[in-house]
């Protein structure tokens, strides 16, 4: 191994050398060459040499995703019904990372794993391990890579979770204040989401946009009320569609709502201040604890230990 890398290493330093020393030797050629190129106009022969590999790497990327597309309707074929679903789902409840589909989330995770299985194969197999251990060792590793993008999802989804959770009260009082300013509940909806970025906004933008499609707002806030799945949010959603059924005022609701929100707020970060005591106990005894006993009790068990001794 030693040897192979050294001759890596050798081959391309005497490489970098012989280069630079090609280009100190015939630098006023070179010069000569540019400007020459620059005044007889020989860049169309560079710029006919450099959309010929246009063409070609536009040819390649339709080989390959041809090859891709065919993969992925395999894996479609292959995948059940009910997984997909439960991909949809949290694609969903990400907000479509990278406007990925079940399917194509499926195959990226398969790709990872075997770019990763090969890599480390590769790696082990240069070594002294043996096939059938390097082959076990790439396949554990290969399943952790693969199933990464499922772990980076959840944490998506977490974090978008808390970002709605932490948008809404702000939010709701826009929405209000445009309500109470003579402005329907669908248009109040429109210019808070255009003012503002985030999540939230996003969510109500699609759900307008479905209103626009045809359906009634009941049915489009049920949409967004399954899209989100937040506790608070979800019973802000059914207050409004239970408002809008009754005929009773959007204001009153909305005040009385966003009243509610961030008392359940402020609920929620001294649940979070009472739970930090109790978090910090493990830091504590692994890492501040040992140090203060070996700063206040180290110089007592030498003194003992010359003494005794």
């Amino acid at each position: 191994m030693i040897s192979i890398y050294f001759i890596l290493f050798s081959t391309v330093f005497l490489t970098l050398i012989i280069g630079a020393t090609l280009t100190q030797l015939f630098k006023k050629q070179l010069v000569i060459a540019a400007r020459t190129a620059d005044y007889f106009g020989i860049e169309e022969g560079n710029a006919k040499r450099e959309n010929s590999k246009k063409e070609r790497n536009s040819d390649l990327f339709i080989v390959l995703k041809k090859y891709t597309n065919k993969a992925k309707a395999i894996i479609d074929k292959r995948m059940p019904s009910s997984k997909k679903k439960e991909l949809e789902q949290r694609l969903r409840e990400a907000g479509y990372p990278l406007n990925m589909s079940s399917t194509d989330f499926r195959f990226l995770q398969i790709l990872i794993g075997s770019v990763v299985f090969f890599t480390v194969y590769v790696l082990l197999g240069s070594g002294d391990a043996g096939m059938f251990s390097s082959i076990l060792l790439a396949g554990v590793i290969a399943m952790l890579a693969m199933y990464y993008p499922s772990f980076y999802l959840s944490s998506i989804i977490k974090k978008r979770r808390f970002e709605i959770q932490k948008k809404m009260p702000d939010f709701f009082d826009m929405v209000n204040l445009s309500i109470e300013a003579g402005m329907g509940l669908d248009s109040s909806l429109l210019k808070v989401c255009k003012q503002t970025k985030g999540a939230l906004s996003d969510e109500f933008l699609q759900t307008l946009e479905d209103m626009k499609l045809g359906k009634s707002r009941r049915e489009a806030f049920s949409d967004l009320r399954s899209r989100v799945p937040v506790h608070q949010f979800q019973s802000i959603i059914t207050s409004l569609i239970q408002a809008d059924l009754l005929g009773v005022g959007m204001s009153k609701v909305l005040r009385s709502l966003t009243i509610r929100i961030r008392e359940q707020r402020t609920q929620f970060a001294r649940e979070q201040a009472m739970k930090a005591p109790v978090k910090m106990v493990f830091p504590m005894l692994l890492f501040i604890f040992p140090a203060m006993f070996i700063v206040l009790l180290g110089p007592l068990i030498i003194y003992l230990l010359e003494t005794v001794l």
